[in-house]
């Protein structure tokens, strides 16, 4: 007998308005011999119209079909009375609030009213935005004047401890370098006032580092950046403090009179560091974590927020570790950052799941390292194979709400890992397919400063050498510059939804569409050539443009065949399919035109 198991509940995780009046419907589906899934729907103050929608299976991992429905109704979603029918192995299932059963249920799941301000809006300039992560110690040394002491030749080799002399009149002398690449928005590590090289340690938030300059350098930094339609994202270190900080600073000399002895978890009295007595981020005592349960340290960061998005017109906020603050806290922040600036961008660090964060009442994004774990396993340590590296990719896709798609914050490396061209044993062949992807996935694209020149090394401070500005690697640079310009050239790149078209042994291919145009991306990270023909949305006289960055293709007309498409359920959606050569490690893109 077949077995038929199903998930949902009515949780923002499977049920969320898109718009006041579309409603998005998620189910999980996991049979043997599943046909299809249709969702029954109705108001309940009108029984009697009654409606069936087609659920679409969007996606598969190694347990589930994923499926997805939008509803879309003339008036404000509200009272929303549903159940599923499930066809399976020749027979009808019915999915109620009660469970799973083979008569049509008598308790049903209900959606009750869709208010204005559950709706997830996420600021139209970042989605599918480039953006370039900058360690600003490592990136351009720009006055030589602000050198801290120790500060060490530009190409020498990094330690936890040194520093090297970058700042932000660096960074403002290459604007024009980062604009020729395309960039379309800049994180800064920390800029405050900090003893580190990494300034994760913060002792004062409404100071810039002297090392860095100061408020005016940042100022004029922006001021440019804005000039050339290029966003600027600051670092807040909100979750904790530097051991310098001064409100800690009074808690170490005032002990349990201190007026800031709340700002902290701090077990006894006095206060001690060996071992720490008081609640550390990592365990590591020279930074103290604070405490957002004090309505003061809440007020101060609220403040801290605020203040830079007036003063210097910041584009947004990446936040360090936020998944170990009070998310209380993360929602009035946002309320607090919207009101000053509508369209500004929160980032969350993260490197789990981040969906809690992302029910529109915290960030606008997470930091997708769940995504560069799967292409670092894919691609550069080829400890996963095809198949597994698509049930990575469509789970993590159905993890988050659709609209968060073109805005997830898509690495493959970062200052915390080491770099992904060392990950791949110095291999360009498997950095570019990596590159590929992540330049033609759902999302924003971060590129860790120096990634595109060749930069290698092992996690921190390896991770963080000096950006080589002498002796680029060219080809991998220009490399970068002409994915970068096919991406932007293509709205079905930038905004299109993601369908898995072909995963067989090597080669992974898919489609962005959107609309009426649709791009396709077919990679081959095998070690010999493959021929295969992939479907097309589109019949192949409407294919506008072929694009090979890296060679040709020998293609020509075929009709479709049954079996051919990953997702046979989509077999209509199809009108002809192309077949190619492509090479060993190379990949190809295609863009058709819908009619």
């Amino acid at each position: 007998m077949n077995s038929i198991t199903v998930l949902h509940t009515p949780s923002r995780e499977y049920v969320c308005p898109t718009d006041r009046n579309r409603l998005s419907i998620k189910l999980l589906c996991k049979s043997e011999r599943m046909t299809d899934c249709q969702v029954v729907f109705w108001n309940r103050f009108y029984p009697d119209g009654v409606k069936t929608a087609e659920m679409i299976c969007v996606s598969r991992d190694a347990e589930f079909d994923h499926f997805l429905c939008e509803l879309v109704f003339d008036e404000t979603v509200k009272y929303i009375k549903y159940y599923f029918v499930i066809h399976a192995a020749r027979k009808c299932r019915y999915l109620g609030r009660d469970g799973l059963g083979g008569e049509k249920p008598e308790t049903f799941y209900e959606y009750l009213w869709s208010n204005e301000n559950d709706i997830f809006r996420v600021p139209q300039w970042a989605k599918g935005a480039v953006i370039y992560q900058i360690f600003p110690d490592r990136f351009n040394n720009g006055d030589p004047l602000n050198d801290p002491d120790g500060t060490v030749e530009w190409n020498s080799i990094p330690t936890r401890g040194n520093f090297f002399g970058g700042d932000l009149k660096g960074i403002l002398l290459k604007l024009d370098y980062l604009q020729d690449l395309e960039i379309d928005a800049i994180y800064l590590n920390p800029l405050f006032k900090a003893p580190s090289n990494h300034k994760y340690d913060t002792t004062d938030y409404y100071t810039i580092d002297p090392s860095y300059g100061g408020i005016d350098d940042l100022i004029e930094l922006i001021k440019q950046c804005h000039k050339q339609n290029i966003k600027v994202i600051l670092d807040g270190v909100f979750n904790h403090c530097g051991y310098p900080f001064e409100p800690f600073q009074d808690v170490l000399r005032n002990g349990e009179s201190s007026r800031y002895r709340d700002w902290f978890s701090i077990d006894s009295f006095p206060v001690q560091t060996d071992p720490p007595n008081y609640e550390c981020v990592g365990y590591y005592k020279w930074m103290p974590k604070l405490r957002f349960d004090n309505p003061v340290v809440r007020r101060y960061f609220l403040d801290v927020g605020t203040y830079w998005l007036k003063i210097a017109d910041i584009d947004g906020w990446r936040l360090d570790v936020a998944d170990e603050v009070d998310f209380t806290f993360w929602q009035e922040f946002r309320q607090a950052i919207k009101s000053v600036k509508k369209d500004a961008l929160l980032i969350a660090e993260t490197w789990k799941d981040g969906r809690d964060m992302l029910r529109g009442d915290q960030m606008d994004s997470v930091m997708n390292y769940l995504l560069r774990d799967s292409l670092v396993e894919y691609f550069a340590l080829e400890s996963i194979d095809t198949i597994q590296f698509n049930h990575l990719i469509q789970r993590m896709l159905f993890l988050y709400p659709g609209i968060v798609y073109p805005v997830l914050y898509n690495l493959i490396g970062s200052h915390d890992t080491p770099r992904f061209l060392e990950l791949c044993g110095g291999s360009l062949q498997k950095m570019q397919l990596a590159v590929v992807f992540q330049m033609t996935f759902p999302g924003m694209p971060a590129i860790y400063y120096g990634d595109e020149s060749g930069l290698t090394g092992e996690n921190d401070p390896d991770c963080r050498k000096s950006m080589n500005w002498e002796n680029p690697n060219k080809d991998l640079l220009m490399f970068y510059k002409t994915i970068i310009a096919i991406r932007k050239k293509s709205p079905s790149l930038l905004y299109g939804d993601f369908r898995c078209i072909c995963c067989e042994n090597a080669i992974y291919a898919y489609a962005r569409h959107l609309e009426n145009k649709t791009a396709y991306i077919v990679l081959n990270k095998g070690k010999s050539d493959k021929h295969l023909s992939i479907p097309l949305f589109e019949a192949l006289s409407e294919i506008a443009e072929l694009k090979s960055v890296l060679n040709d293709t020998v293609y020509k007309p075929k009709p479709i065949e049954t079996g051919d498409c990953f997702y046979q359920s989509d077999m209509n959606r199809y009108r002809s399919k192309v077949e190619l050569v492509l090479q060993a490690h190379h990949f190809e893109i295609m863009k058709a035109g819908g009619r």
